[in-house]
């Protein structure tokens, strides 16, 4: 039985790793990407990236939520330093460090009144890319953590803000 499920397992495998899109070498390194990004606690959305400068990367992030009462808006930028990339037959990886910075709006009904909350921030990050072809298509999966400070004010009060945080995304590039 053991025998009959290795057999399968290289069968499987060899069919796999043999496919035409699998064998040709996909050009990795596309100017534009689109996916999804975020970062805790809670900036994140549609991100658009360019890495026509390489090794300096722009990225941007948004999104636009009405429900009902509450809304919640966010834009974000970001420009990055590759200080490492390495191009293999098969992936694309890369190390940088970013400098961020968002903006979001959030009004929230809580019973009669309405809570209009904004926040600016900023942060420095260490992260990383990989990025592989999924079907001919290039994808890159990204990591990153960093230090974040900036100020969040309510019609009743403004405080300061700082702390660690970590984020991720996925990009198909074109």
């Amino acid at each position: 039985m053991t025998r009959s499920i290795s057999y399968l397992v290289c069968i499987l495998s060899i069919v796999t790793f043999s496919f035409p899109v699998q064998a040709k070498k996909t050009d990795l390194t596309k100017n534009f990407g689109i996916g999804l990004q975020g970062a805790t606690p809670t900036f994140g959305g549609i991100s658009f990236r360019y890495n026509g400068l390489a090794p300096v990367y722009l990225q941007t992030v948004g999104r636009f939520i009405l429900n009902g009462q509450d809304s919640d808006h966010m834009l974000g930028a970001g420009v990055s330093y590759a200080i490492f990339e390495h191009q293999s037959r098969w992936n694309l990886a890369r190390l940088h460090f970013t400098l961020e910075g968002g903006w979001q709006q959030k009004e929230e009904g809580l019973r009669e009144e309405t809570v209009k909350t904004t926040t600016l921030a900023t942060g420095l990050a260490f992260g990383g890319e990989l990025v592989f072809s999924l079907g001919g298509i290039p994808l890159g999966l990204n990591v990153e953590i960093g230090q974040g400070f900036g100020r969040e004010k309510t019609s009743s009060q403004s405080k300061g803000l700082a702390g660690v945080y970590a984020g991720g995304g996925i990009h198909a590039y074109f």
